[in-house]
């Protein structure tokens, strides 16, 4: 019986040390964010993040040991948010094409984009931060199996090819155009919005015919 006391007795300050540990961690990345809204990404320091979060700079280096693993760490939740994006659903009733349901997933990554500037500076800049781009990468592989699924619900597909995710690749290539205007005009302006959305449809277009026949299921 002592000893179960005393297990629980010193359970209860290590989760509290956790708890503190997260909540630490979670003003150190919303002290980064804000920072890279004015900030550019590749001037931004471990030293700036520590000051705006007013906790010592060996607790964020506990934390973050280089600056590129923070970052790492907000492009990881832009991913999860990207999710969320897609977590909304489609109005499949207003849906009589496949070119709308492209339409509206490329307005909603812009959307996104255009209220966080330090998404468009980790996902749509020019850094040289390698692990980023690549996470990237693997993700929109991620995303692209999604947005295959709301094709498949609602439209019978013709075949398409596998040794490559197509919804993925016009996911990439829209990117490139709204980098490129972010780059140009610091955000996404509605010109390049709409190019990045033609250009999304005509890949796609290369596998998946003009019109589509709905599946009887979606039209119940």
């Amino acid at each position: 019986m002592t000893n179960t006391r005393a297990s629980k007795k010193t359970g209860r300050p290590k989760r509290r040390t956790q708890a503190r540990s997260v909540e630490r961690k979670r003003i150190i990345l919303d002290a980064a964010s804000e920072l890279l809204e004015t900030t550019p990404v590749g001037d931004l320091s471990l030293y700036q993040v520590a000051d705006l979060a007013g906790i010592p700079p060996s607790s964020v280096y506990h934390f973050f040991p280089k600056i590129n693993a923070l970052l790492s760490e907000l492009a990881e939740e832009i991913f999860e948010d990207f999710d969320k994006t897609l977590d909304e659903p489609l109005n499949y009733a207003e849906i009589n094409n496949w070119r709308d349901i492209t339409i509206e997933v490329e307005k909603r990554f812009v959307d996104y984009y255009r209220r966080k500037k330090y998404a468009r500076d980790l996902i749509l800049g020019q850094h040289l931060i390698s692990t980023i781009s690549h996470a990237d990468y693997l993700h929109d592989d991620v995303l692209g199996k999604r947005i295959f699924g709301f094709h498949e619900r609602l439209f019978v597909l013709p075949p398409l090819p596998a040794d490559r995710n197509i919804f993925a690749i016009a996911l990439q290539i829209a990117d490139k155009i709204y980098s490129i205007s972010h780059q140009e005009h610091g955000n996404i302006t509605d010109t390049m919005a709409e190019e990045g959305q033609r250009a999304a449809v005509a890949y796609l277009s290369c596998y998946l015919p003009e019109y589509l026949v709905k599946k009887p299921s979606a039209l119940e």
